[in-house]
């Protein structure tokens, strides 16, 4: 039997090794097929992946430009509309609720003189961003101002800062509330991009609704000048002490960053509030420490005199 098959092995090989190098063939033929499919699909592949990188980075580079600035927060939002509501139709007991404390004669009379000239703030909108602590925010409050006798509604961003209460109730802190910690953090943020990015849409958008309303224009224009004429009135009494001041100039001038306004020339004195960068103020007087005296328009629409160091401001324009 073995011998009958060794006999054919003999008598076929040459059919058989060239059935074995057929076979051979065949298999170095499909693995060669699936390489180089394996080779396009990958080149496809990565075309494909370098094009998805290119837009993720693109899309974390907005991401970074936006940073945490979150719009309409329901809560947030809701609050602040039921603040500027209540401060527009002058609601104390709605605004001691919002803010868990009691306004006194002076808080009042505050809230009665500002923005006088406002009948309404409408189309409320709320940018927020965390605050110091969990729960809190910094917040950047986009309101229209009907304002009286004008038909053109003027845009206006104002700044909050909320945070929860023992009870876990969000309540608005006060600006003279503000501990040191609160106006250093909503002073960082004033400088963020986005935020920043924010106020100048803000601006952009209020010079355009002037440029086609001389009314508003002639408003704004008014507003911003108030502090002037109260600088004048300064140096013509004589109040000034010009052997303090120093060749820096005065008048209206603009903050070249964020900033804060203090009681006092000094970093230790009482703080006054905070000028965003581009903020307009009248400098009264420049003292040779560093340190210029000021005086500007608050957002309640209330002149505040303080000190800001002289660095920080320049040319207008």
């Amino acid at each position: 039997m073995l011998d009958d098959i060794r006999e054919w092995i003999s008598d076929n090989l040459r059919y058989i090794l060239l059935g074995l190098a057929i076979i051979l063939l065949i298999i170095i033929a499909f693995f060669a097929v699936r390489l180089v499919t394996h080779i396009g699909s990958s080149g496809s592949k990565n075309k494909v992946q370098q094009e998805t990188e290119a837009q993720t980075e693109q899309s974390t580079d907005a991401d970074t430009v936006t940073e945490s600035l979150v719009k309409d927060q329901e809560d947030v939002l809701a609050i602040a509309t039921s603040y500027w509501t209540a401060i527009g139709s002058q609601d104390f007991d709605t605004l001691e609720a919002l803010c868990g404390k009691t306004f006194d004669e002076d808080a009042r009379a505050t809230v009665e003189a500002m923005d006088v000239a406002v009948e309404s703030y409408d189309d409320i909108m709320t940018y927020s961003k965390s605050g110091l602590t969990d729960g809190s925010f910094v917040v950047y409050v986009y309101m229209e101002l009907k304002l009286t006798g004008i038909e053109t509604e003027a845009p206006t961003l104002r700044q909050m800062y909320m945070q929860p209460d023992t009870d876990g109730d969000l309540l608005v802190v006060q600006t003279e509330d503000y501990t040191s910690e609160i106006s250093a953090y909503v002073l960082e943020r004033q400088e963020d991009s986005d935020v920043q990015a924010l106020i100048q849409d803000v601006s952009d958008t209020l010079e355009e609704r002037c440029a086609s309303d001389d009314d508003l224009k002639t408003y704004i224009e008014s507003r911003t000048t108030t502090s002037s004429s109260s600088s004048e009135d300064t140096d013509e009494e004589g109040d000034s002490d010009d052997s303090s001041s120093s060749d820096a100039a005065t008048g209206t001038m603009q903050t070249n960053t964020g900033v804060n306004v203090r009681s006092e020339a000094s970093a230790d004195s009482t703080l006054l509030g905070t000028l965003v960068a581009g903020s307009q103020v009248e400098v009264l007087e420049n003292l040779d420490d560093g340190w210029s005296r000021i005086t500007y328009l608050d957002s309640n629409g209330s002149t505040v005199e303080g000190y800001v160091m002289t660095q920080y401001l320049s040319s207008v324009g």
